[in-house]
Parts: C-alpha cells; sequence; structure tokens
C-alpha cells in the first residue's frame, strides 16, 4: 500500500479532569500524539488524558471532519481556545468509530480474516495477555505485530521486540503443519516438563541466531495447532521464562526511547481490536 499525505489515524481521549471526550486526528501514532496533547496548551488543563479507542485510516483529515460534524452540537463551547472537546458518552464515541467508512480503515480485511479463525484469534489473546502486551499498549512500535505478512512461505502473525522477531506462526500447509517460534529467557531450559512436552510435539530449544538478542534468549520451536500453542503457554516456567525476556526489552527500548525498524509495518488496527475482544471476554 502506498502511503499518502493524509494517512494517519482519528482517536477519541478522556480524562477524570472534564466531562467532555477530545475527538482528534494525527499523522502519527496516537500513543506519541497523546503525550504531546498532555503536555501542551490547552489541553493540558483537563488531563491527565488517555486513550479510549482509534482508528487507523487511509485520510484521516476527512475522517475527523465527519466525526466532528457528526456531534457538532455537542461541542463543548463553554472550554476556550479549542473544537475538539464534545459533550458525548464514550459509547456514542465508539459507535461513530465503528461506522467509519470500512473504505477508509487500513488493513481491515487482514483484521476479518483474524477475527474469522477463531482458534487463531484465542491464541493471540491468550498470548498477549499471558506476555502482558496489553500493559505496553502505549509503546507499540517499539514492539511490533504484523498480521499475515508477506514472508516467504508465509506466516500467520510476526511479534518483534525491537530489532528482531519474538514470536510467528507460519501457515498451515498440507505438506507441512503451522510451526510456532517462541523467544524467551533460558531460564526455560529448568524445566523438565517443557522439555518432555516439546519432545512429543516435534519442538526443541536453541541458542537465538538473531545477532540483536540478548545472550539469554532462547529460540522455542514445536509444531502443531493454535490450541496445541495455547497449551504450551501454560506450561510450568513458560511465561516466567516469556517474561523475562519481553519486558526487559521492552523496559530498554523505553528508557532509550527506541522504536523497532519494524514500526511502520505495525498493525494498529488489528491491535486495537483484539484488545477490544480482550476487554470484552476476560
Amino acid at each position: 500500500m502506498v502511503a499518502t499525505d493524509t494517512q494517519g489515524y482519528v482517536y477519541v481521549l478522556v480524562s477524570p479532569n472534564c466531562d467532555s471526550l477530545k475527538i482528534g486526528g494525527s499523522d502519527y501514532p496516537p500513543f506519541k500524539r497523546l503525550k504531546e496533547i498532555n503536555h501542551s496548551e490547552p489541553y493540558k488543563h483537563w488531563g491527565k488524558w488517555e486513550l479510549a479507542d482509534f482508528r487507523q485510516v487511509r485520510n484521516w483529515r476527512k475522517v475527523k471532519r465527519s466525526l466532528h460534524y457528526a456531534f457538532r452540537s455537542r461541542l463543548n463551547t463553554r472550554l476556550p481556545h479549542q473544537k475538539e472537546l464534545f459533550r458525548i458518552s464514550l459509547k456514542e464515541a465508539s459507535d461513530a468509530f465503528h461506522a467509519v467508512d470500512e473504505d477508509e480503515i487500513i488493513g481491515k480485511p487482514k483484521v476479518d480474516r483474524m477475527f474469522y479463525d477463531a482458534p487463531f484469534r484465542d491464541y493471540l489473546q491468550q498470548l498477549f495477555v499471558f506476555a502482558g502486551l496489553t500493559h505496553w499498549l502505549a509503546y507499540q512500535g517499539a514492539w511490533t505485530f504484523v498480521l499475515f505478512p508477506a514472508t516467504e512461505g508465509g506466516r500467520y502473525f510476526t511479534l518483534n521486540i525491537g530489532p528482531h522477531e519474538v514470536a510467528f506462526a507460519t501457515l498451515n500447509r498440507k505438506s507441512r503443519p503451522t510451526e510456532h517460534m517462541i523467544l524467551t529467557d533460558c531460564l526455560i531450559l529448568d524445566f523438565d516438563e517443557v522439555a518432555v512436552w516439546l519432545a512429543a510435539h516435534g519442538g526443541k530449544t536453541v541458542a537465538a541466531h538473531y545477532q540483536t538478542a540478548w545472550p539469554r534468549a532462547v529460540c522455542v520451536h514445536f509444531v502443531g495447532d493454535f490450541a496445541t500453542a495455547a497449551e504450551f503457554l501454560h506450561l510450568p516456567g513458560v511465561r516466567r521464562a516469556l517474561i523475562a525476556y519481553w519486558h526487559d526489552a521492552l523496559f530498554d527500548l523505553k528508557d532509550r526511547d527506541k522504536t523497532s525498524v519494524y514500526a511502520r509495518f505495525h498493525h494498529y488496527n488489528a491491535v486495537a481490536k483484539l484488545n477490544e475482544y480482550i476487554a470484552q471476554n476476560p
């Protein structure tokens, strides 16, 4: 897809210190824009603002105008020097975002495909919650999630933290079952149950071959469907080893204010939809 100068994001923000919602738009991800809003005039006076919903769209100025027009009679005119605060409920705002023209939404076919495949969707739900990525939504770009990337052989998804992969699943073929890879800390090698399970599922552990990986990184490979992959997540020691690597790497990127080289491929709409699903299905 060729980027245009109007491709970007529309978002809705909420604050406990304001009785109105902010509907805005930006060329760059709302998590970055949110930091600016909380530290700049005039909106910082009614913060701290938090992100409630957003969409990545082909023409954010057009979509923002249509949202503002839809709620024009609800504009909060009591608060000075602003034109983006509306006296509406979060449900009204979310309903409006769900009603945005589908042709404007970036990557919608891939998001739909993810949700049509229930076992795949449910595995991603467990992986995101299990690994704690739901607590790192503000740092999307340091970690990246790509749906159905155009890699050799094809994949369902790829997750990166910084410059290298930390998880992927290959597409299921008649001649080759789905292969899963999850990168963890080497403390996973301390758990005999994991070794036994991997032996029964065509699996293995190998030192990470990524040059940018930390020295303690171990790649875990196995084959099976997504129910099998979910079973792996719940083995003793897996969560501890996964979090030990993923969170340390994320804290390091946060401290250095670094983003992944794959940030431009990150699928924001897929993460937003998945996070919404997680909130509705705890």
